[in-house]
């Protein structure tokens, strides 16, 4: 047997349910013989000893009302009143091999084989089973012992009937079949009928293992298959993954490269667009964790690692204002106010084309449609004052609530032209004043929860990198009104 075979047995004794229809098709192949050997055979040998008992008690019967009448009589009369010559027409009629007469002390009275006569039966099935009023009978294999201690050369059937008187035990008959031909033709009949039922067993047993071989054998091809098969999977799941990887930092360095160059006009304004991405993500884990808005984020996939990338992108619009006022250190005038404004309309109308081309070759928005509600409306207020539409509430999109907090926190916390910058404290003070006005009071709450981590945040980040700045010209604008 070879290693392949070795391991397809091995499988089905490691398999539970073929080990099960195994074990059980082996049972019923070993049970089915025994049965037939153990049960069936001796049925047989049953019936035929009954057979032989129903013959003799009729045999015993013909001989009472033809010989002893039907009054009472003693057996011993029976020599009296019968012929040999009738007894061995009975013999020779009923197939008797053997016959005896027994009186009711046991003493055999008359007997086929004169040598007897004149014996006495002690045995114990004598007086415990025939002298009172029952049927003994025996199987007497060939050169086996009868009942009486006798030795025959071929198989009889030994039967007693007993010669009652009502219950009066008045003698015994004892009558031996010769069953020889009977037996040798049950013997046989039924060994044929065993060699048969062992041979089907067999073959049953020898079909079941091969079906369960097979079975087993294609269990272990597709076990082989399924191995390949996910090893294929975890090849090609790693070289997507290493792939997927590779084109989300491509994605965000280009993002950020882009936002960086839209802000080009301005090296001081630190690492704006890292701590925005901080700020961002502290607020939504924390509405997330407890605030009416926790379903609705849990709900959006990756809803917080997609604002935090599409919010590096809220100001790209800039690149449309023009240069000097942008970095005009003095107060703007409400003309160049308005031209500021419409850098929120600018980068939502390039964001919305670019996700609309996303949308034509995959069926779904991408982050590009948070970023351009972002950039679009991260200006409006909670109470209807900001642009560039007014919204109020929650029809301002929540990306864009959040964003709007955390870019004015930075905004305050970092050095301007026109002003210093101010305390952790004061940063508080001023969002909470404008709790319900500007911003969102649960966005507030939020923001109040993470206050120190926001801080930590600020301090943490190094203020000589060059990348983005939020717009807050409108504070500008505000102090010359």
């Amino acid at each position: 047997m070879n290693h392949k075979n070795f391991q397809v047995f091995g499988n089905i004794f490691r398999t539970p349910k073929l080990r099960n229809v195994l074990f059980g098709c082996l049972l019923i192949a070993i049970l089915l013989p025994t049965y037939s050997t153990y049960h069936v055979m001796p049925l047989f040998s049953g019936l035929l000893m009954k057979n032989t008992e129903n013959e003799a008690c009729r045999t015993a019967n013909h001989l009472k009302s033809s010989f002893l009448g039907s009054s009472p009589n003693r057996p011993e009369d029976l020599l009296q009143r019968i012929r040999v010559d009738d007894l061995t027409q009975v013999i020779q009629d009923f197939g008797i091999k053997k016959l005896k007469v027994f009186s009711s002390n046991g003493a055999i009275v008359y007997s086929t084989d004169k040598a007897e006569v004149g014996e006495v039966n002690s045995h114990g099935y004598f007086w415990n089973v025939v002298a009172k009023g029952n049927v003994f009978s025996k199987i007497v294999e060939k050169n086996q012992t009868t009942a009486e201690g006798k030795v025959f050369r071929r198989d009889v059937a030994e039967v007693y009937v007993p010669i009652m008187d009502g219950a009066v035990f008045e003698g015994a008959l004892e009558i031996y079949y010769d069953i020889t031909e009977n037996k040798v033709g049950l013997d046989k009949i039924l060994k044929r009928s065993s060699r048969l039922l062992y041979s089907l067993s067999c073959l049953l047993f020898i079909f079941i293992l091969v079906m369960i071989f097979k079975a087993s054998e294609a269990m272990l091809k597709k076990l082989q298959a399924e191995t390949q098969l996910q090893e294929v999977n975890n090849f090609l799941e790693d070289k997507v993954f290493a792939q997927t990887a590779e084109i989300k930092v491509t994605q965000k360095t280009s993002i950020e490269a882009l936002a960086i160059l839209a802000e080009n006009y301005d090296h001081d304004t630190g690492c704006h667009l890292a701590r925005i991405q901080e700020y961002v993500g502290l607020l939504l884990r924390q509405l997330e964790k407890s605030s009416p808005y926790a379903p609705y984020i849990r709900k959006k996939t990756n809803y917080v690692n997609n604002i935090q990338l599409a919010s590096i992108l809220h100001d790209i619009g800039k690149v449309a204002v023009h240069r000097s006022i942008l970095l005009k250190p003095a107060r703007l005038t409400p003309e160049e106010f308005e031209e500021v404004k419409m850098h929120t309309v600018v980068a939502g109308n390039v964001l919305a084309k670019a996700n609309n081309i996303f949308v034509d070759a995959f069926g779904k928005d991408s982050y590009l449609a948070l970023a351009r509600d972002i950039a679009l409306f991260h200006h409006e207020k909670w109470d209807g004052r900001g642009y560039p539409h007014g919204l109020a509430g929650e029809d301002i999109p929540l990306s864009a609530r959040v964003v709007a907090l955390a870019d004015v926190y930075d905004a305050l916390r970092s050095t301007r032209p026109y002003k210093k910058a101010r305390s952790h404290a004061y940063s508080i003070a001023e969002i909470c004043r404008e709790k319900g006005s500007h911003f969102d009071p649960l966005i507030v709450d939020a923001f109040l929860a993470q206050a120190d981590e926001f801080d930590a945040v600020a301090n943490s980040f190094s203020r000589d990198c060059s990348t983005i700045q939020c717009d807050d010209r409108h504070e500008k604008y505000s102090e010359i009104n």
